[in-house]
């Protein structure tokens, strides 16, 4: 279906590149699970010769801010990327990767002895849920628990089984709430919060959030999901069918489920969607992420043939083609050989105006001036966004 995952491009580094530029481009370079020699010694060249110029402040900041700081340190340590052959420093703070990684792995095994306990419980209750995103990605893109950052445990549940796992969870400390100002409590969302979350988006619940009382943790969250399609989409999508087709895998030591690889794609493609269009994530600044077309990238060239068939199909049977075709068109965008031709024709944008578009699943929809590549690699892009999202509660930490 695609080329083999230890294949990707080699960057191409423009030689009029202006330092900032060259900061996103040796972002994308670095942001792979996988490096072959060419693209180290491109790099390696690069840096030699640009390394000086470079704008570092912003490939940190850029690198924090797509959630791809620790596999971009691992590469940049674990190939001797900072560093010449003779031993010439290329890279400034040698330190700030090296502790990106390593602190990304010990807290990852912290988050790894917790959430444990908790697919224990939910399995102890006999609570069918399969888990989305995050270690399962962890474990099959990376193969490397400290390269990936984990935030949540994303669970995938049937709506009448959440008091079920309010129960469990309460049991184990976890509480709907926010944590307070001074970090020491957690503090139950408002009446509206709660109501707004009940009745308008059913899709999923408030998360359950416990403190960790570590430093390398700020809270262990749970968030629960009854559908991977926003209810503004229109897609109607039994979560039993995703729940019938999850597959066994131990995560986190624990024999769990995990939804199937075609699933895993379909949910893939359609969060990247959501999560680029909604001013819920735009107001954040986590509408745009590396993290996640690299992600979908990698998906995508493990999917074989039948997998590819059976994508297709599922895309049909859910109606989700518009949010599948705008994935795969920025995708391509990024990483051009992880979408193959033949998968991305299947799909193609209806109206191009679209891919420009925001808010509709809002309800409202607005036009970005700037384009895809511009508005990816700008941490500002949302200062001229003057519309604002209506849901109360949590906010994601950026």
């Amino acid at each position: 279906m695609a080329v083999r995952p230890d294949q990707p491009p080699v960057p191409a580094f423009r030689a009029d590149s202006s330092p900032e530029r060259l900061a996103d481009e040796l972002l994308l370079a670095l942001a792979r699970p996988r490096l072959t020699q060419e693209v180290c010694a491109r790099v390696r060249d690069v840096l030699g010769t640009h390394g000086a110029g470079l704008d570092w402040g912003r490939f940190v900041d850029l690198a924090g801010r797509h959630g791809v700081l620790p596999l971009v340190g691992r590469n940049l340590i674990r190939h001797r990327l900072a560093q010449s052959d003779e031993g010439r420093p290329l890279a400034p703070y040698r330190w700030i990767y090296s502790y990106a990684y390593e602190g990304n792995r010990r807290r990852n095994q912290a988050l790894a002895d917790e959430y444990a306990k908790v697919l224990r419980a939910v399995d102890d209750a006999g609570i069918a849920y399969a888990i989305r995103k995050g270690q399962p990605l962890v474990d099959t893109v990376y193969g490397d628990p400290g390269a990936r950052r984990v935030g949540d445990l994303d669970l995938l549940l049937r709506r009448d089984t959440l008091a079920r796992v309010a129960d469990a969870l309460t049991d184990l400390g976890y509480a709907q709430g926010r944590q307070s100002q001074n970090g020491e409590r957690i503090e139950p969302f408002d009446r509206r919060t709660q109501l707004f979350w009940r009745t308008k988006l059913t899709n999923v619940a408030l998360p359950f959030v416990k403190l960790s009382h570590r430093d390398d943790v700020e809270l262990f969250i749970i968030d629960p999901c009854t559908s991977l399609f926003q209810v503004s989409s229109g897609v109607e999508a039994d979560v039993g069918d995703f729940l019938d087709r999850r597959v066994r895998r131990t995560v986190y030591g624990e024999p769990s489920f995990v939804m199937d690889r075609t699933d895993q794609l379909i949910d893939a493609c359609v969060q990247l969607h959501v999560e680029a269009t909604t001013l819920y994530y735009i107001e954040i600044g986590k509408d745009l992420t590396l993290l996640k077309f690299l992600e979908l990238a990698e998906l995508l060239r493990a999917a074989d043939e039948d997998v590819a068939e059976e994508f297709r199909r599922r895309v049909d049977v859910y109606d989700c083609a518009g949010s599948v075709a705008w994935a795969l068109h920025h995708t391509a965008l990024l990483y051009p050989d992880a979408v193959p031709a033949a998968l991305a024709d299947g799909f193609p944008v209806a109206d191009a105006a679209t891919l420009d578009e925001y808010g509709a699943f809002d309800g409202q929809v607005h036009r970005w001036e700037s384009d895809f590549t511009t508005r990816l690699f700008d941490p500002a892009r949302n200062k001229d966004v003057t519309a604002r999202s209506n849901v109360p509660g949590p906010r994601a930490a950026v």
